[in-house]
């Protein structure tokens, strides 16, 4: 197989930078392209942009250089034709569709102002293919959470923006962050490691200045996050899958550990679609409940998913557990006006 000529290499950079030059008012360097050719594989030197900046800028009348102050800033005409492949189908007309519609958050910010055009372009095609079955698709997929859902809480764009760009690159962040309960914000050194978006909710996955300890940030909570030209170190081994598996993600309260539970038969039907744990094993107990002996991460979420069923679920083990809700229903009922608690039933 042959080998790329300098001259279509030379092309296909040159139309690869064109494509991440954004439009007027927001503005990119050449040392920012850098970064983002080299997560393309394109390997070229600073110089090498701007020289390649200087000469399509000669070509393209609506790149314009911004030269009030170093490093220059590059952008479209924020009214300039969109650079692209022409003759969009109806096919991938819907893929940006369902890309834009469900897939807009978890998108670095720079990626989805990128893509903007062809979202536009593909409204476009849609909109004008209304007889085709493929056009009719995106009104027939809808993305439901389950339980009570939740307004998403507001992220400021700035933050965003930054956050993404030190995922992206791999570089600290300065954020300034309220913890739950303080009145007033305090700055940290953040290393950013993963970003989850979580029942509406964007959860940040780093670590403070030097520490190698895995801790979590919600962005809605910034009111500042900038940049900072400092590399990130992750810990040995970290895996932002593995985190979340060994649930990271679930306000621990202690390890895992072996979980016994009576649970309804209407429960155990769901359960069998969508066990607790790999190690799930459901037995007969009675007519209407099923023994359930699982593995499980000791979690704040695993406590409320058990409260959720009400009756529909008995915790059997472990023992602390078991004492954990039964002081709990003893609270709910006092709550509720009920004067006795059957307490024959509570292992003690």
């Amino acid at each position: 197989m042959s080998r790329p000529s300098p001259v279509s290499d030379a092309v296909y950079r040159q139309w690869a930078m064109l494509r991440l030059i954004p439009r007027s008012p927001r503005k990119i360097d050449a040392g920012r392209l850098e970064r983002l050719l080299a997560q393309e594989g394109i390997d070229v030197h600073r110089r090498s942009i701007q020289r390649d900046l200087e000469a399509l800028s000669r070509r393209f009348v609506d790149l314009r250089r911004d030269d009030r102050s170093k490093p220059y800033g590059w952008s479209w005409n924020e009214r300039s034709a969109s650079l692209e492949v022409p003759g969009m189908g109806v096919g991938p007309a819907v893929t940006f569709e369902l890309l834009r519609e469900h897939l807009s958050a978890v998108l670095p910010h720079s990626t989805f102002r990128a893509l903007g055009p062809h979202f536009k372009r593909a409204r476009e095609v849609l909109a004008q293919s209304p007889n085709a079955k493929m056009a009719r698709w995106p009104a027939k997929v809808r993305v439901a959470p389950r339980g009570q859902p939740l307004q998403a809480p507001n992220v400021l764009p700035s933050v965003l923006e930054a956050v993404y760009t030190g995922l992206l690159e791999e570089r600290r962040l300065v954020v300034h962050y309220c913890k739950r309960g303080a009145d007033s914000d305090s700055e940290y050194e953040v290393s950013p490691l993963g970003l989850v978006l979580r029942s509406g909710t964007m959860v940040l996955v780093g670590t403070f200045w030097k520490y190698q300890s895995i801790s979590q940030m919600l962005l809605h909570r910034m009111s500042h996050a900038e940049v900072i030209d400092e590399r990130v170190v992750p810990p040995k081994g970290f895996r932002l899958d593995r985190y979340i598996e060994s649930g990271g993600l679930g306000f621990r309260c202690g390890k895992a550990f072996k979980l016994e539970l009576l649970v309804h038969e209407l429960v155990a039907r769901t359960l069998r679609e969508t066990p607790l744990g790999k190690d799930q094993k459901l037995t007969a107990h009675d007519e209407e409940y099923l023994r359930l002996r699982v593995t499980v991460p000791d979690t704040v979420e695993l406590r409320t998913w058990l409260q959720g069923h009400g009756p529909m679920i008995e915790v059997v083990k472990p023992v602390r557990l078991r004492k954990e809700f039964a002081e709990a229903a003893r609270r709910m009922a006092g709550r509720y006006g009920v004067d006795s608690f059957a307490s024959s039933n509570v292992v003690t």
